[in-house]
């Protein structure tokens, strides 16, 4: 395992440069918030910033960090969630297990059902009534958070409105001729994920594809899971544009509402773009919250 995790670290290194605000220190949560050790695990951690006004029913926005499967805190979409609590949403950011704690996709997925069932629990507990939710994510935290909507549509404690997933690894067989940093440390990275032995040629056994198919976004669309609002940088050379394309299409075959905002020219840390674009699509999102909450 260790010579795996050697080997995701080695293929994922263009990516930490851009992960600058991941590796911090957690600070305290904000004045007027609150954090949640929602189970035993270390990295089991929520903050939340509430609005002004509590009553009535609020909606939630909660926001899933990348950083490869390995990095990051909930600190790094603080922002966001208070850019949410400011617009009259409960902002929510949410920490989970990492590869390096040698876990699973489907253990972060896990942790993540039992972060919406202790956030529900929290705010019932000071008279807060949480009405949809909206899953908002970047990078490995999309592919968590499209996972999670995917499975757990049915049976999630807070009704999911929709997502908002940038940068999002959704198909992890796309071939995209060796490009990106993904495709190039896809078998150590699959491997990381699922605990299987996944190379290019055990990756044709049925074993190994059903290990991959059950963390594969979308291999996991139907015609009941949320509608997903994408975004993504058409160039992008660690999660191909293509990841995107492909899960927005296949969404609309099967009647999901679906959208993909493209980002001309840019790369993969799109939550850095200029801030005309970051607004065009905070706007989208807003105008989204007015149809499917």
């Amino acid at each position: 395992m260790f010579k795996i995790l050697i080997s995701i670290l080695i293929a994922f290194g263009s990516i930490f440069s851009g992960l600058y605000d991941l590796a911090r220190p957690m600070p305290d949560v904000n004045p007027g918030g609150f954090r949640v050790h929602y189970t035993e695990a270390k990295h089991a951690y929520m903050d939340v910033y509430l609005p002004e006004d509590t009553a009535g029913t609020k909606n939630v926005m909660i926001a899933v960090h990348g950083g490869s499967w390995m990095l990051g805190d909930q600190t790094s979409f603080a922002y966001d969630a208070q850019e949410a609590a400011a617009h009259g949403y409960i902002g929510v950011t949410v920490d989970y297990s990492k590869i390096l704690d040698k876990e699973t996709a489907a253990d972060m997925v896990n942790e993540l059902h039992a972060a919406v069932k202790s956030l529900k629990d929290a705010l019932d507990a000071r008279g807060i009534k949480a009405g949809k939710l909206i899953l908002y994510s970047h990078s490995s935290g999309s592919h968590l958070a499209l996972l999670y909507a995917y499975q757990h549509h049915a049976d999630s404690a807070i009704p999911i409105g929709f997502l908002v997933a940038l940068s999002s690894p959704a198909d992890l067989t796309l071939e995209a001729g060796g490009k990106t940093v993904l495709e190039r440390g896809r078998s150590s990275l699959l491997t990381a994920l699922t605990h299987e032995n996944i190379t290019d040629r055990t990756l044709k056994t049925a074993k190994a594809q059903a290990a991959v198919h059950a963390i594969n976004p979308i291999d996991l669309v139907t015609s009941d899971v949320p509608p997903t609002l994408l975004a993504h940088g058409d160039d992008d050379d660690v999660v191909a544009f293509e990841n995107s394309v492909r899960l927005c299409e296949k969404l609309k075959a099967n009647g999901v509402a679906s959208e993909l905002v493209t980002y001309p020219g840019e790369g993969h840390f799109i939550r850095f773009s200029p801030i005309e674009m970051r607004q065009a699509l905070m706007q989208r999102v807003l105008e989204w919250t007015k149809v499917y909450l």
